[in-house]
């Protein structure tokens, strides 16, 4: 078995990788298929004209919690990127519902700043 690699977080705690035999193949899997999906959203939301090609896939546990794309024409909102629609889709269901379950989001792009 190889090494692990020990990180040190911001809030001091440590984060240890998995390095059983496998486990990056598992892991390029796993992003592939969720990256895979947010490209489809991506699609989703130019063919209804909701806003860019852009997508988002928020996953817990392996599981998608939420799929969007860009709402920005829809909405006429230009915070309306994908991950932040995303990311107030979940608020919005898990509004009452405290979680300190971690999130991943995956993009169908680079992520841009907003200024």
């Amino acid at each position: 078995m190889e090494e692990a690699k020990v990180l040190e977080a911001k809030e001091g705690t440590i984060s240890v990788a998995s390095a059983f035999p496998g486990h990056q193949e598992a892991v390029r899997d796993r992003d592939h298929k969720f990256l895979t999906q947010a490209i489809g959203e991506a699609y989703k939301g130019v063919e209804c004209k909701d806003g860019g090609p852009f997508g988002a896939v928020v996953v817990r546990n392996d599981e998608v919690v939420v799929s969007c794309h860009n709402m920005v024409l829809r909405n006429t909102d230009p915070t309306a990127h994908a991950e932040v629609t995303a990311i107030r889709e979940v608020r919005s269901k898990e509004l009452n519902k405290p979680t300190k379950q971690f999130n991943q989001i995956y993009r169908s792009c680079p992520y841009v700043y907003l200024k």
